[in-house]
C-alpha cells in the first residue's frame, strides 16, 4: 500500500513541476550555460579563469551538458522537474517513518501544492528547488540507519546534508537542527562523528579536486564560500562592497509590509496547521528528533533576513520544514475528528478552517494548472505583468539585435534590475557577469574588476592578494550596440567612458537601442577635441561628406541626421562644413521623398550663404521634381551665374529645360 502510495506522490509531483518547463525563467540557466560552454571551448577552468559562485547550478548543467554536449535549456528544465518530483516522493518516505501513512500523504502533497505556489512572492521554479531532495533524503537515511545499524547509511545522509550545503551554502544553517536529530535517533558518537565526517567529505572532495587539478584552492574557495558569508552575516556593513546586482539593497518599511502580509497570506494554511503539529510534537511527545526538525523550520525562517534583502525568494526555504509540521497537524485533525466525532465544538471549527483554508488554497492555484505555449502566461496570471513584459522586451530585443549585429560586435545590454551583458550569447542573450549598469561605469577601468575583487576590501587582506589579477574583460572592445531593455537610459556616462557617441537606432520597434560607427566616432573625435588643427578637421570634413554619401545610399537616414545634427548644433565644424552637411541632410530627405524638410534644409544654407551653389543646384532638383519649372530654371541660372563651370547645373538646366 505504501508503496502505491509513494508512486502516486511522485506522480503528483511531476504534474505540479509541468507548468514550469516552458517558464521564462531560462535566463537564468542560459546564463550558466553561456559561461560553461565558453569554458569548455577555450579550455578555461571554473573558478580559475572564470569567476563565479553557483556551484550548485553548474554542477547539475555540467551533468546535462555532458548528456546533449550543448545547449538545451528545455531538457534541463524537464530533468530538474523529475529531480523536485523525486523530492516529493523521498518526503512521503521521510514522513511515514517519522508519523505514518496519513501524515506522509498529507505533507507531500502540501509540500507539492505549496512549493509552486504562485502567491509566494519569487517562485523561481525548479532551477532554485536543489536542496529539498539532499536535505529530505538525510533525514530519511538518519532514520533508517537508526534501525539497521549502518555506517554506511549514517555515512551517505552525512553525505546528502553536505551536498546540500555544498551546492547551496545557505543549507550549513541547518546542521544545528540535524546534530539535534542524530542526538534523537540514539546514534552513538562513533555514529554521529561518521554523519559529520560524511557532510565534510563531500565539501572537501571538490576542494582538493581544485588543488591537485587546476591548482586553484583559494580562487574555488572564495567563489564557493567566502563571497556570500560576510553579506549573509553582516549585510548592512558589506553590502557597500558588492557590486550592485550581487546586493539587492533594503527593502522600505511599505514593500515589507506588503511582502510579509501577501507572503504570510500564502502561507497561512501551512502556518496554521505547522503551529498545530509543532504544538502537539513538542508540547506532548517531546523528544530531541521533533525539537530538530523544529530548529530546521526557525533556521528556514532567519534566510528570508539574510544580506538585509527580506527578499520574497527566500521565504520558499521554509515550505519544506512547514511541510512536515503540516502534514502531521493535519493528520492529527483528521484523526480527532474520526476519533471524537464532531460533538466538540472547538474540533469542528478546527476541521472546518482547515477545509477552508486548503480549498482556498487549490482554488489560487488551480488556475495555473492549465498548460499553455505562452511561457508568460504564469506571470501574467498571477499579475506580474511588469516582470512579464520586462522578459518579453528581453526577447524582442534579443532578436532585433540578433539580425541587425554581426557575430563579433560587442553588445552590451542594460537590461533585468539593470544587468549588463557584453560580447552578447546569440542564442540566449543572456549575462556571463551579473552586474549592474552603473557597476560598469564604476569598475571598468580596474585591473580586476570581477566580484572576487571586492573581498580585499571586506576581508581587508592588505599585504594579500586574494585572487589573481583577472583580465578586464570589459576592456575587450567598445560596445557597438548598447541596448536598454528597460529602466532609465544614461547613455551619456557611456559616452564619457569609451569615448564612443552612440546614436539612437529608432528602428528597434520602440525600444531605445543605441548604436556606434567606429569610422564616424573617430571621426567626430577629431571635431570635439579642440586640439587639432584646423587642416586636419577639414580633410576629416571631406570624408564626412563621402560617408554620408554611403549612409544615404545604404539607407541609414537616421544614423546620418545623428551624427551631423550633432557636429551643427554643437558648432564643431566651420561655416563652410556646415552648409556642406546641411546641403546633405537636405539630399537625405529627398531621397526619402521627404520634400519640404529638404527644402527647409536647403533654404537653411541660402539664408547663411545667399551663394552657396550646391543649395542652389539641390532645390533647382527639388522644385524641378515637384513641377516648379520656372523656379527649378531661376535657381539653375543663379548657380551658373556665381560658377558658369557648374556641371552639375549645366546638366540639370540642359536636362530640364
Amino acid at each position: 500500500m505504501e508503496i502505491f502510495l509513494s508512486f502516486f506522490i511522485f506522480l503528483f509531483g511531476i504534474l505540479v513541476w509541468l507548468p514550469f518547463i516552458n517558464g521564462v525563467y531560462n535566463h537564468d540557466v542560459a546564463g550558466a550555460l553561456c559561461c560553461l560552454d565558453r569554458c569548455f571551448k577555450n579550455g578555461d577552468n571554473l573558478y580559475k579563469d572564470t569567476a563565479n559562485m553557483s556551484i550548485g547550478h553548474f554542477f547539475h548543467i555540467i551533468l546535462l551538458m555532458k548528456v546533449w554536449g550543448k545547449y538545451n535549456t528545455k531538457a534541463f528544465y524537464g530533468i530538474m522537474c523529475i529531480y523536485c518530483s523525486i523530492s516529493t516522493f523521498v518526503l512521503f518516505w521521510m514522513l511515514l517513518h517519522l508519523f505514518g501513512t496519513l501524515s506522509a500523504v498529507l505533507g507531500s502533497m502540501l509540500f507539492s501544492l505549496y512549493i509552486v505556489s504562485p502567491r509566494l512572492e519569487g517562485n523561481w521554479g525548479p532551477f532554485e528547488q536543489l536542496i529539498p531532495l539532499p536535505l529530505f533524503g538525510s533525514i530519511l537515511c538518519i532514520l533508517i540507519s537508526s534501525g539497521a545499524h549502518s555506517y554506511a547509511l549514517i555515512c551517505f545522509g552525512g553525505m546528502l546534508l553536505g551536498y546540500a550545503v555544498l551546492i547551496k551554502q545557505i543549507a550549513a544553517i541547518y546542521i544545528p537542527g540535524y546534530f539535534l536529530i542524530v542526538l534523537g535517533t540514539g546514534h552513538s558518537s562513533l555514529y554521529q562523528f561518521t554523519f559529520f565526517g560524511g557532510i565534510i567529505f563531500t565539501n572537501v572532495v571538490p576542494l582538493i579536486y581544485y588543488w591537485l587539478r587546476h591548482h586553484a584552492f583559494v580562487e574555488y574557495l572564495v567563489s564557493t564560500w567566502l563571497f556570500q558569508l560576510p553579506a549573509a552575516i553582516n549585510p548592512k556593513k558589506y553590502n557597500r562592497f558588492y557590486p550592485k546586482g550581487y546586493s539587492r539593497g533594503q527593502k522600505d518599511a511599505t514593500a515589507k509590509k506588503q511582502l510579509l502580509t501577501r507572503n504570510f497570506y500564502a502561507l497561512f494554511p501551512l502556518l496554521f496547521l505547522s503551529i498545530t503539529g509543532a504544538t502537539g510534537l513538542l508540547a506532548y511527545q517531546f523528544s530531541l528528533l521533533y525539537a530538530g526538525l523544529f530548529v530546521c523550520l526557525l533556521s528556514s525562517v532567519s534566510t528570508i533576513y539574510m544580506r538585509s534583502t527580506f527578499f520574497g525568494h527566500y521565504w520558499l526555504n521554509m515550505v519544506p520544514w512547514l511541510s512536515i509540521f503540516s502534514g502531521f497537524g493535519l493528520a492529527e485533525v483528521i484523526k480527532s475528528s474520526i476519533r471524537f466525532g464532531f460533538e466538540s465544538t472547538g474540533t469542528a471549527a478546527g476541521v472546518l478552517s482547515v477545509i477552508l483554508l486548503f480549498s482556498d488554497a487549490v482554488r489560487v492555484n488551480k488556475k495555473y494548472y492549465f498548460f499553455s505555449n505562452d511561457p508568460y502566461r504564469f506571470l501574467k496570471k498571477v499579475g506580474i505583468k511588469g516582470l512579464a513584459e520586462c522578459y518579453e522586451n528581453w526577447k524582442r530585443i534579443g532578436e532585433y539585435i540578433k539580425k541587425t549585429t554581426n557575430a563579433g560586435d560587442k553588445i552590451l545590454i542594460c537590461g533585468y534590475a539593470p544587468h549588463i551583458l557584453l560580447h552578447a550569447d546569440r542564442t540566449h542573450f543572456t549575462l556571463q557577469e551579473c552586474l549592474n549598469t552603473e557597476d560598469y561605469l564604476t569598475i571598468y577601468n580596474q585591473e580586476n574588476p570581477s566580484f572576487l575583487a571586492f573581498l580585499n576590501q571586506i576581508f581587508r587582506f592588505k599585504n594579500f592578494q586574494l585572487v589573481k589579477q583577472r583580465k578586464n574583460e570589459f576592456h575587450n572592445g567598445y560596445p557597438e550596440c548598447i541596448a536598454f531593455a528597460e529602466g532609465e537610459i544614461k547613455i551619456e556616462g557611456f559616452e564619457e567612458l569609451t569615448g564612443i557617441k552612440y546614436s539612437l537606432d529608432e528602428d528597434a520597434g520602440g525600444y531605445p537601442v543605441f548604436r556606434a560607427d567606429l569610422e564616424l566616432t573617430e571621426m567626430m573625435s577629431v571635431f570635439e577635441d579642440q586640439k587639432h588643427a584646423s587642416p586636419i578637421q577639414t580633410a576629416i570634413a571631406e570624408h564626412l561628406l563621402k560617408m554620408g554619401d554611403i549612409l544615404i545610399d545604404t539607407g541609414k537616414h537616421k544614423l546620418l541626421f545623428n551624427w551631423f545634427k550633432r557636429l551643427i548644433e554643437k558648432q564643431l565644424v566651420p561655416d563652410q562644413v556646415t552648409y556642406n552637411l546641411l546641403n546633405k541632410l537636405g539630399e537625405s530627405y529627398c531621397v526619402q521623398n521627404r520634400y519640404a524638410e529638404a527644402e527647409t534644409m536647403f533654404k537653411q544654407v541660402l539664408q547663411r550663404n545667399p551663394c552657396d551653389a550646391t543649395a542652389l543646384n539641390n532645390i533647382g532638383v527639388l522644385c524641378f521634381s515637384q513641377n516648379r519649372k520656372t523656379e527649378a530654371d531661376n535657381y539653375f541660372r543663379k548657380v551658373l551665374e556665381i560658377d558658369p563651370h557648374h556641371e552639375d547645373a549645366i546638366a540639370n538646366l540642359n536636362a530640364f529645360g
